[in-house]
């Protein structure tokens, strides 16, 4: 899932766009210096979104960790907001070093402008995710007929098909789901939601919003505090939420 792939026409065109109305009105360059930082700011915004969108995607800490999801974002919007103008202005002085004194005082503003394209692509990214995480959700619930008794994924040029009776539990990952066996764990581009649904109810609980656990590999179950913990027979440990624990504890017969 990468809306730059699937759009990089209108891509190019938006980050060529956006840099020109970002580099003409400010400082006091000659027009041909401004058409020029502007091409200059237009590649460096092309590879700056392809690199922050997998960023975005694959090391940003999930919503259960908001804290230091914050904190994460921040961070990483001035080291991109210093990257982008940083390059910019290195680029110019390389190419026009006798009009660099001119283009300086203006990059206190680039940096701030750069700044607020980092949080419009943040919320692009946001909204361009649900709404694909809801359409797949929606197809997947469509065609959905049956509980499945295996699982197919691609290992490498090969598909891998797991009885679900080998899987230990599932964790989420992004648009994709971690499946854990005795052999090891495999992604595979599917919904929690979807998962949930295809599993066979008697076996498979969902435990959290990012767990789903096969009953039959359950070896116990700890409290910390107000905090259960479930162990399973591999000696991995689970989180459960209070609402789902008294599910759990049905289908255990507890």
């Amino acid at each position: 899932m990468n809306a730059i792939f699937e759009h990089i026409k209108a891509y190019c065109i938006a980050c060529f766009a956006l840099a020109m109305l970002y580099a003409l009105p400010i400082g006091e360059l000659p027009i041909i210096l401004r058409f020029a930082d502007g091409v200059i700011y237009g590649i460096v915004l092309l590879v700056a979104g392809h690199i922050l969108w997998h960023v975005f995607r694959y090391a940003i800490p999930s919503q259960k960790q908001s804290g230091y999801q914050y904190i994460v974002l921040f961070t990483l919007s001035i080291l991109t907001s210093c990257v982008l103008v940083g390059t910019e202005s290195f680029a110019l002085y390389l190419c026009f070093p006798s009009y660099f004194s001119d283009f300086a005082p203006s990059i206190p503003g680039r940096l701030f402008i750069s700044l607020l394209l980092f949080i419009i692509f943040r919320l692009f990214y946001i909204v361009y995710s649900t709404e694909r995480n809801g359409a797949i959700d929606a197809c997947e619930s469509s065609t959905q007929t049956a509980v499945t008794d295996r699982i197919t994924v691609r290992n490498g040029q090969k598909i891998k098909i797991i009885p679900v009776n080998d899987i230990h539990f599932l964790r989420a990952d992004g648009d994709y789901v971690d499946i854990y066996t005795a052999e090891g764990h495999w992604l595979k581009e599917q919904t929690m939601k979807y998962s949930e649904e295809l599993l066979p109810p008697d076996r498979f609980v969902r435990t959290h919003r990012s767990y789903i656990v096969n009953i039959h590999h359950i070896s116990r179950i700890e409290r910390y505090g107000e905090q259960h913990l479930i162990i399973l027979s591999k000696g991995e440990k689970i989180k459960i939420s209070n609402a789902r624990y008294q599910v759990l504890k049905q289908r255990l017969g507890l």
